[in-house]
Parts: C-alpha cells; structure tokens; sequence
C-alpha cells in the first residue's frame, strides 16, 4: 500500500513539472509571437509615416526653431557646406517631440508621462522615418513590405541597392555611400536588392542609426582596414588595464620543490608555446619591419640573459664570462647599451 502511495505522489510531481516546462513553454512563443508581430508593425508605422509625408501631414518645417531661415528636409540632413551632419539620439528625440508627435495629433505636453510605452515606439521610429525621408525616391511605399502567410516569419522590407549604390555618384556623397557599403554589406550582397526587418544586426533601425554617422562609418573603416582582427585579439591580451597578459606583472610566486611550482612551470611552458608561435609569424612576414623586429626581440632577450636574475640561476655562465651579444670581425656589438648591428655593419 505505501509503495503504490509512493508511486503515485512520484507520478503527481512529474505531471506537475511537465504542466510547467508546458506552460513555460506556450508562454516563451507567446513573446517571440509578439516580437515577430511588433517587428512588422513596426514597419507599418513606417510606411504610414512615408504615405503621411506624401500627403502634407508630417510637418518637418515643425524641426526647426522659429528663427531658422532655411525649414527644409535638406537642412536637417545636411550642413551649410553641402556636408553630411551627424544625427545622434538627442537629434532623434527632437524630431519625434516636434514632428512625429503632432503629426499625429498628440499634444507633447506630458506625452512622456503619459504614454511612455508609445513614446518609446516612437523614439525607435524616428531614425528609420529620417532614413526613409532622406531616401524617399527609392522607397515603393506599394511593394516594399513582404509579408507571408507564415505567421513565424517576420515582415521584411525590401531596399533597394539604389540606396546604398556609390558607383554614379561623386565627391564627399560617393565617399559617404562607399564608407556606409562598406560598413554594412559583403561583397556577396553588394549590388542587389537588400531584405531585412525592422530590428537585428543589420535590421533597418540599425542601419538607419548608422546611415546618420558618416564620420564613424569612415573612422570605424579606417580601422578595420589597418588593424586586423588578429591584432584586435591580441591588443585585448596585452591591454595594460584589462589584458590577460598585459595586466600582469609576475607569474606564480613558486619555490622549487613546492606544489606551486607546477602551476608556474604551467604559465611558463604556455608562454614558451605563444613566444615560438610569435616567432614563426614574424619570420614568415617578408618584410623589413618583421625582421627588424627579430633583432629587436634579440636585443630584448640579451637584455635579460645579462640580468642578475638570469645569473643567479646559471652562475657559472657569468664565471666564465660567456659572451651573448654578437661579434663582428673581433668587435662585440653591445645591443643592450645602444648597439646597433645592422648600422655597424653597414658601416663597414
């Protein structure tokens, strides 16, 4: 009796943490449904706010303070020169408080407060509704948006390559596009027509935000096109502050003989394999700069080999005055008090 009683409060505990991982579970699609919903309408709004633009009731005159002379879309876009401005997130919350909200017949006195959920919609529209307005030409208001029957797959707009495209165009405007293709697309998806949804990686909302700083897209190119994502990677290990290698100042403080000492033999034999690895790149670099670099490495390593520390390790190599630094016909080239053996031998 008291085995089957047993059995029967086991089963009654699974039921309940299958109920759960259940409802768990529908509630899990639940959001991801609503994401995928709110993702579309976005675009929606999107569209709607280009149609209202059309038919004269997205004011962007309301943008500007009363005093400016020149109201036009152009101004917001651009500076007196004809430059690119950069519009960050203070620019975006202007041209939402000013345009988007009385545009939809929305008081802005406390609208914060009052709907601040809307607001928050609203702020995240503001750059993609800039970025439509700034290439309105371009947009088919008809046949931009894709939607499925498959309620998983979320709304996509459809933009097309004219947008991004740099080839006809000329001075500080194909500079611009150049930098911002560069920036977003790979050479596989340059030259086509570019589908992606509201927000992700390279979503409308991000690529509207990043349209809007053309003096980031240039200097973040610039990097990417001079420091590789190899020495990415090895700038975080050396980094004073934060590096793995470059933060510290000593290994594991080890006697001989003591547990610890296999930890510190550890770290060494792992530098020892980076230090080999090091070499071996460097070397196979047919330049000047990566050979020069192994004699300055040579310089550095007969810095230390001269050390005390290295001499109290080895002291007969002191004793018998063993001599590290090169030779050149009889005259010893002193590389660690200013010796410079590729001039001494150019010398000659």
């Amino acid at each position: 009796m008291n085995t089957i009683t047993k059995n029967e409060e086991v089963k009654k505990e699974v039921s309940i943490k299958n109920d759960t991982s259940i409802k768990t579970w529908a509630m899990v699609q639940d959001v991801a449904n609503s994401e995928i919903k709110a993702n579309g309408k976005m675009l929606y709004i999107f569209k709607n706010f280009m149609k209202m633009y059309e038919d004269q009731q997205l004011d962007v005159s309301k943008y500007f303070d009363e005093k400016a002379n020149d109201k036009n879309l152009s101004s917001i876009l651009f500076d007196t020169s004809g430059e690119r401005k950069t519009l960050i997130a203070k620019d975006f919350s202007t041209f939402t408080n000013k345009v988007l909200i009385p545009s939809l017949g929305q008081n802005l006195l406390n609208f914060q407060k009052d709907f601040g959920y809307e607001y928050k919609a609203l702020e995240q529209i503001s750059p993609v509704v800039l970025f439509g307005l700034a290439n309105r030409k371009w947009l088919d208001l008809d046949k931009m948006l894709i939607e499925t029957e498959n309620k998983k797959i979320p709304v996509e707009i459809c933009l097309d390559w004219n947008i991004f495209n740099f080839k006809n165009l000329s001075g500080n405007e194909q500079v611009f596009r150049h930098n911002l293709v560069k920036s977003l697309f790979s050479d596989k998806e340059q030259g086509k027509q570019y589908y992606c949804t509201f927000r992700g990686d390279k979503g409308i909302l991000e690529i509207s935000k990043k349209f809007f700083l053309p003096k980031k897209v240039h200097s973040d190119n610039v990097v990417n096109a001079e420091v590789s994502p190899f020495a990415k990677a090895m700038q975080s290990l050396t980094d004073t502050d934060k590096g793995v290698i470059g933060a510290i100042t000593t290994l594991t403080q080890a006697k001989e003989g003591t547990p610890a000492i296999k930890r510190l033999n550890n770290e060494i034999d792992e530098l020892y394999s980076v230090i080999i690895k090091s070499l071996e790149l460097i070397a196979n670099s047919n330049t000047k700069n990566a050979q020069q670099t192994l004699l300055d490495i040579h310089a550095d390593v007969l810095m230390h080999i001269n050390a005390d520390n290295f001499n109290s390790q080895f002291p007969k190599i002191k004793l018998h005055k063993v001599e590290f630094n090169p030779r050149v016909k009889n005259t010893v080239i002193d590389l660690n008090n200013g010796g410079d053996i590729i001039k001494f031998v150019s010398n000659l």
